[in-house]
């Protein structure tokens, strides 16, 4: 039942923007409707800060896929392949400079 609860918890809060305070805040509540041991505070707080940051580890990866598609299907230059143009036109002007 707390497990649900806290999953439930966690998506309402928003994991990614869940802070010790809140955490702390939450946790609080919980044992004050009787639903959590007061000798179970420093575990629970500790298992939402937890969940929060693997969820937010999850988003950010999702993100950064979602986002690395965008700029594929739009055919924008990646860091890499700006990269790649700068060393070649360094290496241009390179040559150029000791053929003159």
């Amino acid at each position: 039942m707390f497990e649900l609860f806290k999953k439930s918890v966690l998506l309402g809060m928003g994991a990614v923007t869940l802070t010790r305070e809140k955490a702390e805040a939450l946790v609080d509540e919980l044992i004050k409707k009787g639903e959590l041991a007061r000798e179970e505070r420093t575990t629970a707080i500790d298992e939402f800060l937890k969940k929060a940051e693997e969820e937010e580890k999850v988003l950010r990866g999702k993100i950064s896929a979602e986002i690395e598609k965008a700029v594929t299907k739009l055919g924008l230059p990646t860091k890499k392949d700006v990269e790649r143009l700068e060393k070649k036109i360094d290496d241009l002007a390179k040559k150029i400079a000791k053929s003159e």
